[in-house]
């Protein structure tokens, strides 16, 4: 099974009210689609990221649902509006059980 080894979010740190902040994420992760086999002929199972939610203050901004035709270290780029202080946290879910979260602060001012 494939762990997350790095995750990189690239967003602003502060932000002014009503200011569009664009977030970059990186999820680092092997992405084995299924459909490969081994020399022997043995398929490799699938282990896949399927599901990525970010949330500001617990409220959902962005969804993913990935599919085993998504590469490997998958990118999300997208923007949310500075309303508030608080955390934006980022959850992905994968085969396996696999489960994992990061998460950020933003401080808005003004």
């Amino acid at each position: 099974m494939s762990k997350t080894s790095r995750t990189v979010v690239s967003m602003a740190k502060t932000a002014t009210r009503g200011e569009v902040v664009p977030i970059r994420v990186i999820v680092q992760h092997d992405m084995e689609s299924g459909f490969r086999h081994t020399d022997r002929g043995v398929r490799v199972p699938r282990d896949i990221i399927r599901d990525f939610v970010c949330t500001y203050d617990g409220v959902e901004v962005f969804r993913a649902e990935l599919h085993p035709a998504v590469g490997a270290n998958p990118t999300f780029s997208f923007f949310t509006v500075a309303t508030q202080t608080g955390t934006l946290e980022f959850k992905w879910k994968g085969d396996n059980g696999y489960a994992s979260s990061v998460s950020s602060q933003l401080t808005v001012t003004g």
